[in-house]
């Protein structure tokens, strides 16, 4: 019967008993860990006596150890069963068989626990993924991501500013839609979209607006898809972008070259002056807002040909152009302010640029034509606001502070333009009409000088997009606001040309 006993030193606690090897034959005299744990204090006393012994060995633990010791004793048997020698290597092999059998319980119970803490992984990890299959659920996180730049664009670089504040928009129209009702991907359907175009537009939404945030949805059923947490394939084709006519759009117009020059030398002060300067960069440059309202000198320089041009990446899309300066004016601006430009933002160029267009008009009368145009979303409110309060006014009501101030403001507007009834005025069809100046933006010089370079036949339509940035024929195609007369005029002087030079090389 092999020997077990404690070579620890310890008086309480745990500790593992050892037991004596020695096969004089093999030479082998190796002192082996059992691994069978006991209570030092109950072994020690249980080594006492036979009667000590066998008192320990009628507890649990007492059974439990004299089993294990006699596993031992048969695993140390068997190991050495038929042998010739063994090697030092042996030892640790015995040792390391020994504990996989004496500890087996364990081993078990540690896979378990192993086990349990996988399958909670799993199931927390699927229970994050249905929770990413619900609509807002994934529109937080993916906007999370854009925000925080661990979700990136196709292009693998991060989402400009105004794609994430056109992001957060979708996400106040999306709120608003679904409310406290849960939606997933699984969910989506036709009446889906329906009801989310038909949510939209009874918001007052313009059908451009609407056009856009449906894109918007259409574009996240994608993302989701690609992330794996939209497995809904008819999700993926609900969506339909719809092609916008004339008469559902508001007013886009172009300032002429005669109306830009008259604009470029009217004299001005103060903060409209730097409005129409800024606005003038805008022009020459053929940007956007957000691009042209932070030039700085460093966008201004020579190229490797020795072209002046302003240099700059689009905040909307990350496209870097390359604008030829050909007109000595650009110049002129960048000297009156030595290329630190007033920082001003887009609704005080827009405001600005209105405000000096309306002084323009007094002596270029093309900027007082009447405009067919919608009313956006809250000029649709004030108006609905003021009709109602005039109402109230005629019928002897006071009013008081804001609202007050808010009314007369109104009221003057509508009297500056003859309406009786309403804010806004209207044609004998009941369009809203206003005048060309009014409608001056500041996308209104991005457009004015694309639509100029298109009409004046000096470049393709591939020159002028590799100035503006455009990336589609579609998209640049937008801003040309060409008349179908124009057109007509244009295609009839080409074929008359083309003739009458065939003409004379005939003859």
């Amino acid at each position: 019967m092999a020997k077990f006993y404690l070579r620890s030193q310890k008086t309480s606690g745990t500790a593992a008993l050892y037991v004596d090897v020695n096969r004089p034959s093999l030479g082998v005299k190796w002192k082996v860990n059992s691994g069978i744990k006991v209570d030092v204090a109950a072994w020690v006393k249980s080594q006492g006596s036979a009667k000590a012994l066998a008192k320990y060995y009628s507890t649990d633990e007492g059974r439990s150890v004299q089993d294990k010791t006699a596993l031992v004793e048969g695993i140390i048997r068997d190991f050495f069963d038929g042998r010739k020698s063994c090697s030092n290597d042996d030892k640790g092999k015995l040792e390391d068989l020994i504990n996989s059998v004496v500890n087996l319980d364990a081993i078990k119970a540690k896979e378990e626990v192993q086990k349990r803490v996988a399958d909670a992984a799993k199931a927390k990890q699927e229970a994050e993924k249905n929770r990413l299959r619900q609509v807002w659920e994934y529109y937080e996180y993916f906007l999370a991501g854009i925000v925080d730049g661990s979700v990136l664009h196709g292009k693998q670089e991060r989402y400009s500013k105004s794609s994430i504040s056109a992001w957060r928009t979708f996400g106040n129209h999306l709120g608003g839609f679904l409310g406290s009702r849960e939606l997933t991907f699984d969910d989506i359907d036709r009446r889906t979209s329906a009801a989310f175009v038909t949510y939209l537009k009874g918001s007052g939404l313009m059908e451009a607006t609407v056009s856009q945030q449906v894109n918007h949805f259409r574009k996240l059923c994608n993302i989701a898809a690609e992330d794996g947490y939209n497995r809904n394939a008819a999700s993926l084709r609900v969506w339909k972008s719809h092609e916008q006519r004339d008469e559902e759009k508001r007013a886009e117009i172009v300032l002429s070259d005669s109306e830009i020059d008259a604009l470029y030398n009217l004299k001005l002060y103060g903060h409209i002056e730097q409005c129409r300067d800024l606005w003038m960069l805008g022009y020459f440059s053929g940007q956007r807002v957000s691009d042209y309202s932070v030039l700085t000198r460093e966008n201004f320089a020579v190229n490797e040909d020795g072209v002046p041009v302003i240099m700059l990446r689009q905040q909307k899309t990350g496209t870097e152009v390359q604008v030829p300066i050909v007109d000595e004016r650009v110049f002129e601006i960048c000297e009156k302010y030595s290329y630190n430009f007033p920082k001003l933002k887009r609704d005080a160029i827009n405001r600005g640029i209105k405000a000096a267009c309306k002084v323009l008009a007094d002596t270029v009368p093309t900027l007082n034509n009447w405009e067919v145009t919608l009313l956006a979303g809250k000029e649709r409110d004030k108006e609905a606001w003021f009709m109602e309060t005039k109402k109230r006014v005629e019928a002897g009501e006071k009013l008081h502070g804001e609202e007050s101030k808010r009314y007369k403001r109104c009221a003057e507007y509508a009297a500056e333009h003859d309406c009786t009834d309403t804010l806004y005025k209207r044609d004998y069809q009941g369009r809203v009409i206003r005048r060309r100046w009014e409608l001056v933006g500041c996308h209104t010089s991005r457009r004015s000088l694309i639509t100029s370079l298109h009409k004046s036949g000096l470049l393709t339509d591939r020159e002028i997009m590799s100035v503006s940035g455009h990336a589609t024929l579609k998209s640049y195609e937008t801003y040309l606001k060409v008349k179908t007369t124009e057109r007509a005029s244009s295609i009839y002087e080409k074929i008359k040309k083309a003739k009458e030079v065939k003409i004379r090389k005939e003859a």
